[in-house]
């Protein structure tokens, strides 16, 4: 039987979460889901102006995690993006989380997110200022993915690079046709600035730290982790930035399966097909109905964590210098860009709701209040939230990495920071 994502959380998340110990922000990204264009959010009546159709129109939730609701603002972040991007190639580079620290992601949310995305900017923009690599300041647009294809707990970092950027002398100086940046020197510093950081965080005692996990345990891992493969992908240049701004997009919001794509329900078994990036082959994932809504709460971004950012020329404190290289590249025309997903590109703003009688545009009649603000439900129109389990799992609202300085006090481990 096909379902779709709010189907499966209407059906099936009351029995799930009776047996388990859920945080808030898992609670709060559920109920949003199920509840997305709903009464319970508010809504507004529209009738035709010669009075032959009236009809009401629910709200969205505007939940980060929500896939039904998330056309809109990919298309708001996309129109706000590639006007910014640079007439020039871009280099798409991605920075993966090591699975071994898994669990200190799960308990400290955003100063990890914080500190890759830290950590993967400063190694991309110091080995670009080196004048034996490029000599100049880059253009980078990132964003944070935290699933696999089959809703995998993987943490990593896209990166847009541009192919190119502004030297000391307000030059622009491209990089080689089909060249970046060398690959273990990139892999080496951004594993050291990643370990160096998160060891002083440990020793600041800045992080929670899971049950059974004491630090001298993850400073071992730190230890080991020196001596690993930390995987980074480097691609072949495109000849525009717009078709990665368009992967990019597709997780800006909505979490990691749109809302079109087929799923299936059988026998309490949910299939849904992706491609494999390792042979690009088309296959099938199968989890069970519990496994399946597990892995997609583990993905709800908690509250406040920004997970796409700029920086180099695309920050906004070098707006000068991104205007310099707009007339450096001027004379360059790029190419038309391919799209390579119609449901994602931009497109006008939305038609009017017309009369199926007389074609005419539906007005407003009246308006009901929403219970819900920038995806926050409020809880005085939900179900009450219980506290938070036994596991504490972190809503990531912990001090960020550049006020380690203030040695925040000692937080028990095992316990919830908020």
């Amino acid at each position: 039987m096909r379902c779709s994502v709010q189907d499966i959380f209407r059906e099936h998340f009351d029995s799930y979460a009776q047996v388990r110990n859920l945080h808030p922000r898992e609670l709060r990204a559920a109920w949003c889901i199920r509840h997305c264009y709903g009464p319970e959010l508010g809504g507004h009546v529209l009738a035709c102006p010669e009075g032959h159709f009236v009809t009401v129109q629910y709200h969205a939730c505007r939940h980060r995690t929500c896939p039904r609701c998330a056309q809109g603002p990919r298309q708001q972040w996309l129109a706000a993006q590639l006007p910014k991007l640079l007439p020039c190639a871009h280099f798409h580079v991605i920075f993966t989380l090591p699975h071994e620290f898994l669990a200190l992601w799960q308990f400290n949310r955003v100063p990890m997110a914080q500190l890759l995305f830290d950590c993967a900017r400063d190694s991309l923009l110091e080995l670009c200022a080196d004048p034996k690599f490029l000599g100049a300041m880059p253009g980078l647009l990132m964003a944070l993915h935290t699933w696999g294809r089959t809703l995998s707990h993987h943490p990593h970092v896209h990166c847009l690079v541009s192919a190119g950027g502004l030297a000391p002398d307000n030059q622009w100086q491209a990089t080689g046709e089909n060249f970046f940046l060398p690959l273990k020197p990139l892999q080496a510093l951004f594993r050291g600035k990643f370990l160096c950081a998160l060891k002083h965080a440990l020793r600041a005692r800045s992080l929670q730290l899971p049950d059974l996990l004491p630090t001298d345990h993850w400073l071992t891992v730190i230890t080991n982790q020196w001596r690993s493969h930390w995987n980074i992908e480097i691609s072949k240049p495109y000849a525009h930035g717009n078709g990665v701004a368009l992967y990019l997009a597709r997780y800006v919001k909505g979490g990691p399966l749109a809302n079109d794509h087929r799923l299936n329900l059988t026998d309490n078994i949910i299939s849904f097909d992706y491609r494999d990036h390792r042979d690009g082959k088309l296959k099938t994932s199968h989890l069970t109905i519990n496994e399946f809504i597990s892995r997609l709460l583990w993905h709800a971004p908690p509250k406040g964590l920004r997970t796409v950012r700029s920086a180099g020329l695309y920050a906004t404190a070098h707006r000068r210098q991104h205007q310099r290289c707009q007339q450096l590249l001027k004379p360059f025309v790029p190419p038309s860009p391919e799209r390579p997903l119609a449901s994602h590109t931009l497109t006008a703003n939305r038609p009017p709701v017309l009369c199926p009688q007389c074609s005419k545009p539906l007005t407003l009649l009246s308006s009901t209040p929403s219970s819900h603000h920038s995806g926050d439900i409020s809880l005085a129109n939900s179900p009450p939230t219980p506290p938070p389990g036994p596991t504490g799992r972190c809503n990531g609202q912990t001090p960020a990495f550049h006020h380690l300085a203030a040695r925040p006090p000692p937080v028990r481990r095992g316990s919830p920071l908020n």
